[in-house]
């Protein structure tokens, strides 16, 4: 593959990443798993093919000592999810709540049944429903763990002599994104300050730009009251993705350059981060304040001048931009049928209600979605209790819920639809949402999935430290430092949100991995 070719389709990859839940009609499910509602997946299905016909072409598949380690990792981490899953299918306890069910959800079983009778093989229906439940997943994980592995390493071995230009594609790819969200965000703005001109704009454009009420379900809806969401399938999907290009714009603000690129870069930056506290989506502002709060810690760990300057435009741009969207608020009635976004008339108890409705508000269990979320997260840690080590199986964990959710959990509205939803459709058809990347893996494999889950993740923050502590020169450490706080803010996500949402955690993983391999300047000085 070209060089150019290359770039151009690692570029498309980071670009396409804000649109995340694109049109049913467009989606690749059968070949996609978690990444089938990503626009990225097409560029990364070019860089495959391309990658496997120069295999072909080379007759040889390269088997160096990062491969060696990676196909090592890949075969502990699919025994143990393996294991997990055929562990879980031995004690799983509602094979006959299943067949009790509604018969749609299986419809397919007692024709298998009825075709080995015909043939002289008599299987009672709960081993054969044992098989199918075994055979019925088999598809979706291997195609899943293909896609886990496969795109951090194309991105890996695309970059991994030269990740200084993987690392500037990224940053300008996550510029010109930055900026579709911003336009289309201030059509939104319109839209929540009562446009109607604007409303008619989204409700053209929003369909085109990602899935409307997917699966017969309200969500997304077509336009989103009293919150900006931008391109965005609901607010708090701005927050994952500012939490994962926030912090190259802030290295992009330090970088010398014209006084025109300045400018511009500083407006861009103002208006998506006034346009983050508008969402009101927790999400984006707790991850957003944890990366703030990072940025400081670094600030003060280098003490140096040109750093600080920075650090102190961002705080200052950051500071402005919120107090501008909380007094905007109180302009804005949230759609042109809504009658206000606000909190009070006056600026001080304005920006103390809106902290305390959109930070303050994470300790509540019953506050705004806290109460379907807290229930589900804390039935998947129970489960994961009483299943420690390898936990119920993954994708099994839907028809234990129900029994482990606490009775201010199933008096919840949101959680009591979910339940309403499995009963009338079945639990192969039906299930709970995953409210926590950690919690799910927790419930689903136990603490050894979980484990070795986390392990290349702790192994790339360990090693960026370890760069960022030894690196003597000021760009490269810079780049650690920007590069970590965005793979931290990723990372937190998982707490409260999929991993998958985006394809952000695969893209810093596959980029992540060609820093740490790429021979630091002093090493190369050392080795001229």
């Amino acid at each position: 593959m070209s060089i150019s070719l290359r770039n151009k389709l690692f570029f498309l990859i980071v670009l396409f990443v804000i649109f995340c839940n694109i049109p049913k009609m467009v989606q690749l499910n059968f070949l996609g798993s978690f990444l089938a509602k990503d626009l990225s997946l097409y560029p990364i299905l070019i860089g495959v093919v391309y990658m496997g016909y120069a295999f072909y072409q080379e007759r040889k598949v390269p088997f160096y000592k990062e491969e060696r380690v990676l196909l090592g990792y890949i075969v502990t981490y699919v025994f143990v999810l393996m294991l997990s899953f055929i562990h879980g299918l031995s004690m799983y306890p509602y094979y006959d709540a299943i067949l009790a069910g509604p018969p749609d959800q299986i419809e397919k079983l007692p024709v298998v049944q009825h075709f080995l009778s015909t043939v002289g093989i008599e299987v009672d229906t709960i081993s054969l429903l044992k098989l199918w439940m075994f055979a019925r997943p088999i598809k979706g994980f291997i195609v899943e763990t293909v896609w886990y592995f496969l795109v951090p390493y194309l991105i890996f071995t695309w970059y991994k002599r030269n990740a200084s230009e993987g690392f500037s594609i990224l940053t300008r790819a996550i510029f010109c994104a930055t900026v579709l969200v911003c336009m289309y965000g201030i059509v939104d703005v319109f839209y929540l300050s009562g446009s109607t001109l604007a409303e008619k704009m989204l409700v053209i454009l929003n369909p085109i730009i990602h899935d409307i009420k997917s699966n017969g379900t309200w969500w997304p809806p077509l336009l989103w009251k009293g919150q900006l969401r931008s391109l965005f399938a609901e607010p708090s999907y701005y927050g994952l993705f500012a939490a994962f290009a926030m912090p190259f714009l802030w290295y992009y603000l330090g970088k010398h350059l014209q006084t025109k690129n300045k400018i511009l870069i500083t407006i861009v930056l103002f208006i998506f981060t006034s346009c983050l506290f508008l969402t009101k989506a927790r999400t984006a502002n707790v991850l957003f304040i944890g990366e703030i709060i990072l940025l400081i810690c670094f600030t003060l760990w280098q003490r140096n001048r040109d750093f600080m300057k920075r650090t102190v435009t961002i705080v200052i741009i950051s500071s402005v931009a919120f107090i501008v969207s909380v007094f905007s608020l109180n302009f804005m009635p949230g759609s042109p049928q809504g009658s206000t976004m606000g909190y009070d008339d006056e600026d001080s108890i304005a920006i103390s209600s809106y902290l305390e409705d959109n930070v303050g508000s994470l300790a509540s269990s019953n506050k705004r979605s806290n109460g379907a979320r807290y229930s589900i997260l804390e039935a998947d840690i129970s489960i994961g209790k009483d299943y420690p080590l390898l936990g119920v199986g993954k994708s099994l964990r839907h028809a234990y819920i129900p029994d482990y959710l606490s009775i201010e959990g199933k008096s919840n509205s949101e959680v009591q639809y979910w339940i309403k939803n499995q009963e009338e459709k079945g639990i192969m058809k039906s299930g709970f949402s995953a409210l926590g990347e950690y919690s799910t893996r927790f419930a689903e494999t136990g603490v050894l999935g979980l484990v070795i889950y986390l392990l290349p993740t702790v192994f790339l923050a360990w090693r960026l430290l370890k760069r960022i502590y030894l690196s003597e020169d000021r760009e490269e450490r810079e780049k650690c430092i920007f590069f970590f706080i965005s793979f931290s803010g990723v990372m937190a996500s998982g707490l409260g949100d999929n991993l998958s949402i985006t394809c952000a955690y695969w893209i810093l993983m596959g980029l992540g991995y060609a820093l740490i391999a790429s021979p630091s300047k002093k090493e190369q000085h050392e080795s001229a």
